[in-house]
């Protein structure tokens, strides 16, 4: 397995960020001129999408610029009907008496081979099983062994099992799993260059998604754009988690002690050098 990072923080923190599926009704902020962020891996760049925006336009978006299949994770019977119209019209190039969700409008205008919209059986998590959403109980797979299959259809050389590009909107069927569902995929070792996240509720609003996006960021992330409740964030390998010893019971906050000692060494330099 591999962590994704396609080019350095300072070249994605110095670029401009963009709006992706303006063209459908529920656009998202996205790194402006993906193919050039992307463009050592193009299409096989590992794009993973679970649950479902109210307009397929973000993903199609993703997936146009760079050639690459989209994973989707369904979390209901109607999820996956929505997708699998969506395909129907990527292949005939145009809607019918048949096309009857809202969510697929527009995808008769894109350049997109069908065959990749690729529908999951199971959703990434802990273990194999299930879990009981509003619509009905939804399959669950190890997240390792389901990505690892995902990435082997794609033909990836050995030991490049990986997501590139995660986005999550589970608002839809279930309210609030996205914070569980990014717990399963950091703790199966993953760190998706890009995470695009739909929380159900604000980061400073609800404490549950406060330490949800605060884990997201200490592990190595940063916030590069917002819209609304969507939030853009970029993976830079900073993770803070790693300065301290999770041991030390000399203090207690290991980490505020870990920075604050930083700060006490380096204003003791620059008063020796003054």
């Amino acid at each position: 397995m591999e962590y994704s990072t396609p080019v350095s923080t300072m070249q994605v923190t110095q670029s401009l960020t963009t709006v992706i599926g303006e063209n459908g009704s529920d656009p998202f902020p996205m790194i402006d001129r993906a193919w050039d962020v992307f463009s050592g891996k193009g299409i096989r760049t590992v794009f993973f999408s679970i649950g479902v925006s109210e307009s397929v336009a973000a993903d199609l978006d993703i997936a146009e610029s760079l050639g690459c299949p989209v994973h989707v994770v369904p979390l209901s019977p109607t999820d996956s009907e929505k997708w699998t119209e969506v395909s129907r019209i990527l292949k005939e190039r145009k809607r019918d008496e048949l096309s009857v969700h809202n969510f697929s409008l527009g995808a008769e205008k894109k350049w997109i081979l069908p065959k990749n919209i690729r529908l999951l059986p199971a959703l990434p998590w802990w273990s194999a099983g299930q879990v009981d959403l509003p619509q009905g109980p939804v399959q669950t797979e190890d997240c390792m062994k389901l990505v690892t299959a995902a990435c082997d259809a794609m033909k990836l050389k050995e030991g490049s099992t990986r997501i590139d590009i995660l986005k999550i909107d589970t608002r839809a069927y279930a309210p609030g799993l996205e914070k569980a569902i990014l717990g399963a995929i950091f703790n199966a070792g993953f760190r998706p260059a890009v995470i695009l996240v739909h929380w159900t509720k604000k980061p400073d609003l609800d404490l549950a998604t406060t330490l949800a996006a605060g884990h997201l960021q200490n592990t190595g992330y940063r916030l590069i754009s917002k819209l609304e409740n969507k939030f853009l964030y970029y993976f830079t390998d900073n993770d803070m988690y790693q300065i301290c010893s999770w041991e030390d019971r000399s203090c207690a906050n290991p980490m505020c002690n870990a920075i604050a000692s930083s700060l006490d060494s380096t204003l003791k330099q620059n008063v020796s050098k003054e």
